[in-house]
This record gives structure tokens, C-alpha cells and sequence, in this order.
């Protein structure tokens, strides 16, 4: 009778103990599942602020990267053109020098040089019109009467002579200072276009920079990309050996359960063991 007793009372404690590990099998997997459900929550907003924050920032590097390229090739153009306007004003400053030199030196030069003819052509054109006017008196000299006596055209001519030299002098002072005023504007230009080829060698280095953080930017959210799928791949390897070691204790608990359940029915404990010599 005690004998019995025991091995019910051992029965009900092994059955227990089976149930017991069952049930913590079982909570531990649902535990084991929610700490990931959560910690997969947790990373995927904490990874998905980081995605966003860093697909921002190669947005912002590649819109800058596109400006300065845009400013790169605007100061470029900026520079050759304003190169190309001091060349045209240093031909424009030559051309006006020539122009002040054959005004001064050629066409003054050469209108003094006739003003002071003048008179000693007057002279002689006088001299030509009182001869052939006294001719044109006797019989047969020749026919002459001129609306217009020659020295009296010589003196007109003088008279229009007169203060021309000087005026294409002032002329071509003016001219020399338009001249001047150009080389210093082409000068200005010239250091501008010195500015501006500095510039762009700046923006050049700065572009290629730009273009590495750019580089970087997109390596940043190719690894943040990677990281994601990694860590649900490696969440989901999580969930299946939790569900695995559930199971496992779940079995694990049949052992007690079975043995238990023998000491509470030996009857049933001896007709399991019958079959089972039986069939073997």
C-alpha cells in the first residue's frame, strides 16, 4: 500500500514537473518571441531615422555637388569671355593709338607742311592771274575771266586750313586718352580674368571634393541598406532558434509527463510494455 502510494505521490510530481516545464517551454518561446518583435521594432525605427538622415545628407551633397559643378562651368565661360573682352580692348587701345599717331604726326604734320605753302602759292597764282588778265586785254591775247580769281581759291583754301592742324592735335589727344582709358580698363579686365581662373581652379578642387562626399554618401546608405536586411535576416534566425529551443524543452518535457503518467496507471504502463513485446 505505501509502496503505491509513493509511486503515485512520484507519478504526480513527475507530471507535475512535465506540465510545469511545458508551460515555461511555452512562455519562454511567446517571451522569447515578443523580445524580438519589440527589438525588431526598435531597430527598424532607430535604422530607418538613420537611412533617412543619411539619404538626406547625399541629397544635399549631390545638389551641392550639381551647383558647383553649375558654378564651376559659369566662372569658367565668365573667364574665358572676360578674357576675350581684354583682348578686344587692348586691339581697340592699338587701334587708337594708330589712329591718335596718324592724326598728330601724319595728317597735322602733312596739313602744316601745305598751310605753309600757301602763301608763296597765293604769290604765284596772283602773279598768274594779273599776267593772264593783262593778256586776255590785247587783241589777241587769250579769252580770261574767271568767276573766281586763283590765289582768291588759294586763300579760300588757307582760310579753311586755318586752325586745322590744331584741332586733329586735340583730336588725337582725346583719342590717346580714350586710348589710355581703354588700357586701364583692359588692365582691370585682365586681373579679373587672373581673379576668375583662380576661382575656378578653387571650385574645380572643391567639385572633386564635393564629388567624394558625394561618393561617400552614397557608400553611407548602401552599408545603412545593408546593415537593415542583415539584422532582419539575422532577427529572423533568431525567431527560428527560439521556436527550435521551445520545441525542444517542449519535448523534453514528454519524458517526465510519460513516466509520471506510467506511475499512475501501471496497468497501462503493463499493457504499453505488452504490445510493444509483441510487436517485436
Amino acid at each position: 500500500m505505501i509502496a503505491t502510494l509513493d509511486r503515485r505521490l512520484v507519478g504526480r510530481v513527475l507530471v507535475a514537473v512535465g506540465l510545469l516545464g511545458a508551460v515555461t517551454s511555452v512562455l519562454g518561446a511567446a517571451v522569447g518571441f515578443r523580445f524580438l518583435h519589440e527589438l525588431d521594432g526598435a531597430l527598424d525605427d532607430s535604422l530607418g531615422v538613420t537611412a533617412d538622415a543619411v539619404d538626406a545628407l547625399r541629397t544635399t551633397v549631390e545638389l551641392g555637388a550639381d551647383t558647383v559643378d553649375a558654378v564651376t562651368r559659369t566662372v569658367g565661360e565668365t573667364e574665358t569671355t572676360t578674357r576675350e573682352l581684354s583682348v578686344a580692348l587692348r586691339d581697340a587701345e592699338q587701334a587708337l593709338a594708330g589712329v591718335a599717331s596718324l592724326s598728330d604726326d601724319g595728317i597735322a604734320g602733312s596739313l602744316d607742311a601745305v598751310e605753309g605753302s600757301l602763301p608763296a602759292l597765293i604769290d604765284v597764282a596772283s602773279a598768274i592771274d594779273t599776267t593772264l588778265s593783262r593778256l586776255a586785254a590785247l587783241p589777241f591775247g587769250p579769252a580770261y575771266d574767271p568767276d573766281e580769281r586763283f590765289d582768291d581759291s588759294l586763300r579760300a583754301i588757307e582760310r579753311e586750313f586755318d586752325g586745322l592742324p590744331e584741332q586733329l592735335r586735340a583730336q588725337a589727344d582725346l583719342i590717346r586718352d580714350a586710348g589710355d582709358g581703354l588700357g586701364r580698363v583692359r588692365r582691370g579686365t585682365t586681373r579679373v580674368a587672373d581673379d576668375l581662373r583662380a576661382l575656378h581652379a578653387t571650385l574645380a578642387s572643391a567639385s572633386t571634393l564635393v564629388d567624394r562626399y558625394a561618393a561617400t554618401a552614397e557608400e553611407a546608405a548602401d552599408v545603412v541598406a545593408q546593415g537593415h536586411q542583415d539584422l532582419r535576416t539575422n532577427l529572423l534566425v533568431g525567431r527560428a532558434l527560439v521556436l527550435v529551443l521551445g520545441l525542444s524543452l517542449l519535448l523534453g518535457q514528454l519524458v517526465p509527463l510519460g513516466a509520471g503518467w506510467f506511475l499512475l496507471r501501471p496497468e497501462a504502463a503493463a499493457a504499453f510494455l505488452a504490445r510493444r513485446e509483441a510487436a517485436s
